[in-house]
């Protein structure tokens, strides 16, 4: 927690605050000048910042430019800001225990007044990075984040620290149930997915009932730490093509197949995903195995990968309007709707059709 309120708008940023945001990593440091471009609005707000130094201290090097993620709309501080506290205390309390290849964290804080910043490295520059996106990546690339994530997911299997991040999963569960909301399920069926969404859930009680019966089911299986959040949007790309994770706004304690299917099932073509995901998930389970987990049998993680199709399909197919590019909505929509049908998640969870 931050003694000082933090900067609410990105014209708030000062060259001093710079300065003391970096002094703990890099003692000595003074920030002269900055300029900012790449404003993005999401769940959180986000923007490069190039920064001028009269002192680069004297010890460590200092960035030359830092990707700032924050509450920078009265609508983010308010709505997201759980999710924002526990990107912070990712960083500042987990990330060192996470062995997964992900940014560098230069500053973390929350302040009293609902406002959660991380000073993120600026992969693009110190890494060459590119980002993924739904529906775009290979299956090479998949399988080697799939690596990533069993080496987390055994780290933290059954910890005794994630009695620490109780209720964690709220809040994707209380936006869940929002977007599925009469007046709001009328629209998505208007979409360019609707007719197929329309035609797996032809009611959307079918969907509601599907998700209260996949966290049931979720909420008895072996814990360990989930990413909350791993669609192909999420991963990025280092220019020699080691894979990394970005984005912890909604990691809870959980069992490890909702990273899994929401992995293979966002990031695929559709084509690639049906042809692969079984040997994807047997990969998975097999380095999971290697670090040590005890894991299911590839029939009982066949089913329960089905199941996460009631997760899959309100994260992709059922965001507001305005949470993001109409081609990516509709890319996304495509995705989880697809395999819904395809993965007959009614079926895998029990829940007649009426």
């Amino acid at each position: 927690m931050s003694d000082d309120a933090l900067p609410r708008a990105f014209d708030d940023f000062t060259a001093d605050w710079f300065t003391k945001a970096l002094s703990a990593r890099f003692p000595g440091v003074k920030v002269v000048g900055f300029s900012r471009t790449g404003e993005r609005i999401g769940t959180s707000a986000s923007c490069k910042f190039s920064l001028d130094y009269a002192d680069t201290g004297a010890v460590g090097n200092p960035p030359a430019s830092v990707y700032i993620k924050g509450g920078f709309t009265e609508k983010q501080r308010n709505r997201y800001w759980v999710v924002l506290q526990q990107e912070v205390r990712f960083f500042n309390a987990m990330a060192q225990d996470v062995p997964m290849n992900i940014p560098d964290c230069y500053f973390a804080a929350c302040d009293a007044d609902k406002q959660g910043l991380t000073m993120l490295e600026d992969i693009v520059q110190t890494r060459g990075a590119r980002f993924g996106n739904w529906g775009a990546l290979t299956v090479d690339e998949v399988a080697a984040l799939l690596e990533q994530f069993a080496s987390m997911h055994a780290r933290w299997s059954e910890d005794p620290r994630l009695g620490d991040l109780a209720g964690f999963e709220k809040p994707q569960r209380e936006f869940f149930q929002y977007v599925l909301r009469d007046k709001h399920w009328e629209e998505l069926k208007t979409r360019q997915f609707g007719q197929r969404l329309e035609q797996t859930f032809p009611d959307v009680q079918l969907l509601r009932d599907a998700l209260q019966r996949m966290w049931e089911l979720n909420d008895a299986a072996p814990r360990t730490l989930c990413h909350g959040d791993a669609h192909g949007g999420n991963m990025f790309f280092e220019r020699d093509g080691k894979p990394g994770v970005l984005d912890f706004q909604l990691y809870f304690a959980g069992t490890y197949m909702h990273d899994v299917s929401w992995l293979i099932v966002s990031a695929l073509p559709i084509k690639d995903r049906r042809n692969e995901e079984q040997r994807l998930l047997r990969h998975y389970l097999d380095a999971a195995r290697a670090a040590g987990m005890e894991v299911y049998s590839f029939e009982q993680a066949w089913l329960v990968y089905r199941q996460q199709m009631a997760h899959a399909v309100p994260s992709g197919a059922c965001n507001p309007i305005e949470s993001g590019p109409i081609e990516m909505i509709n890319a996304a929509g495509e995705l989880v709707t697809t395999a819904a049908e395809d993965l007959d998640v009614l079926g895998a969870l029990g829940i007649p059709r009426r």
